[in-house]
């Protein structure tokens, strides 16, 4: 992933303006799992991987928890930056450049003993190899929501546009390890969906117990109890 994204590839990805309209019930579905979770299993601060402009800081404000925001685009952090302080957040909302497969970048500045991560917008099948990612935020615990799109024929043809309209060209497709489609592209674009059974496979190779699941035409969102970070969770 590191390459496209860190090398201008996010703002053409991430533009609202390319998202297909069929686009917009997965990621209400994927704001609706991440608040619902925060609240369930009483996280004390949310942290956004992948965030680019900050999607889930809304998600973070209407919980009323500390938000912590991690892109490896500093272009794109830069740009959260500047929208917490616009908007009155500083000391509340947080901006940081780093990789998400190198916790050591970020981890101290995760703070509560219940952080809720968030893996958004398919971000998960960003990576070759993802089960090095669910390594990463395992090691620092918490509740991990992952949100990735499924391997149904319509979500393809719907990526596969989507990807067009942001200026992807050469577009190769092949099967994914993890039961879905792997897209690649010019610039070092790759990304992959997953089967749920794909998924649950994947998050077996990590310290990862799968507290809630919910889907929608195009996605699933996945809760898990990542590692020993939590004691106890009345609500597992």
């Amino acid at each position: 992933m590191g390459s496209f994204y860190r090398d201008g590839g996010a703002p053409a990805i991430m533009r609202a303006a390319h998202f297909p309209d069929e686009l917009l019930s997965y990621l209400q579905m994927e704001g609706l799992a991440a608040l619902e979770s925060a609240t369930r299993h009483r996280c004390d601060s949310l942290v956004e991987h992948g965030c680019y402009d900050g999607r889930a800081l809304e998600v973070a404000r209407a919980a009323g928890l500390p938000y912590l925001g991690i892109d490896i685009s500093p272009g794109a952090i830069a740009a959260l930056a500047h929208r917490v302080g616009a908007e009155g957040l500083n000391g509340q909302a947080r901006a940081l450049v780093g990789d998400i497969l190198h916790n050591g970048s970020w981890v101290t500045e995760v703070v509560g003993r219940r952080p809720l991560q968030l893996l958004p917008f398919n971000l998960l099948g960003n990576f070759a190899e993802p089960e090095k990612v669910l390594a990463s935020i395992a090691a620092v615990g918490g509740v991990g929501v992952i949100s990735v799109f499924n391997e149904q024929p319509w979500t393809h043809e719907v990526r596969r546009a989507y990807y067009t309209a942001c200026g992807i060209e050469r577009l190769d497709e092949t099967a994914g390890e993890y039961g879905g489609v792997v897209f690649r592209g010019d610039g070092g674009f790759a990304s992959q969906s997953f089967s749920e059974e794909g998924l649950l496979r994947l998050l077996g190779t990590v310290d990862a117990t799968v507290l809630n699941r919910t889907g929608n035409r195009l996605g699933q969102c996945v809760t898990v109890r990542l590692g020993s970070r939590l004691d106890t969770d009345p609500e597992d």
